[in-house]
């Protein structure tokens, strides 16, 4: 695959795999969330396992990183300026 790609190519997957990941270690984390959220409908309030507790190959640091809007904004940007040139 890297043979056929351009480096531009290569570049513009590896910030889309930045803003939007996909394989195995994210359909891992929405199983965790459907099973999270599967699991609050039968219990009390405020008692509900968060989704790292239902991803038992996943680190639970991992699991809670979040990417502010800023952020994937920002990678996007560079993209789009990249091929703008």
């Amino acid at each position: 695959m890297l043979d056929d790609l351009t480096a531009e190519e290569l570049i513009e997957h590896e910030k889309a795999y930045e803003v939007d990941p996909w394989g195995e270690e994210r359909a891992e984390m929405l199983h965790g969330h459907l099973c999270s959220l599967l699991d609050s409908c039968h219990r009390q309030k405020g008692s509900v396992e968060p989704p790292a507790y239902y991803m038992p190959f996943a680190k639970a640091l991992e699991c809670e990183r979040q990417q502010s809007e800023e952020s994937m904004k920002e990678i996007w940007q560079s993209v789009v300026n990249q091929w703008g040139d």
